[in-house]
């Protein structure tokens, strides 16, 4: 189940022609947050659409030269464990991303967010609102963090509120 994770940028990012081919231990880690996020979430709600991926050296030079927004490659885990064009790792955390929604449940990720700080193991989600998509992340130390993120009017996301542990499930509660 990680091609979908590997090829989501076929529709955001059409014009894209190289490879967004994973490494190996890239693919091990894909494979494990497809394990333990992506299959469960799709058995107890549905299908699932991811909306930012896996994204190799060569896929994220593009997306920096063509539409860089808010990102963080060397934080975000969504370069998994690609190497820059220097043979160092583009993210310094260990493990693997993706953003996605749950078909049926794009005006309420809010319960995504909640089951999943409830029920699964995860290194970090990133919560931006209950009609955006959630971003989740494995990793050796599954933190277990779990942050808020709110649009100010100038239109930048800010940090809001944050929590570890069990304490994320009530990040939710009155979102």
């Amino acid at each position: 189940m990680i091609k979908p994770i590997v090829e989501w940028y076929q529709i955001k990012h059409s014009n894209f022609e190289l490879s967004n081919h994973p490494n190996n231990k890239s693919k091990q880690q894909l494979e494990i947050l497809s394990g333990t996020i992506l299959q469960p979430l799709h058995s107890q709600f549905g299908a699932i659409n991811i909306t930012y991926g896996f994204t190799s050296q060569a896929l994220l030079r593009y997306i920096l030269k063509n539409s860089p927004g808010d990102m963080a490659p060397r934080v975000d885990q969504h370069a998994s464990m690609e190497l820059n064009s220097r043979g160092n790792r583009i993210c310094r955390r260990d493990g693997a991303a993706c953003d996605f929604v749950v078909a049926g449940y794009e005006h309420r990720m809010d319960e995504i967010a909640k089951y999943i700080c409830k029920y699964l193991p995860f290194d970090r989600l990133y919560f931006y609102g209950k009609r955006r998509p959630l971003h989740i992340s494995i990793g050796p130390e599954n933190t277990h963090y779990a942050l808020l993120r709110k649009t100010g009017n100038d239109g930048r996301r800010v940090n809001s509120k944050s929590a570890t542990g069990v304490d994320t499930q009530a990040l939710f509660d009155n979102v």
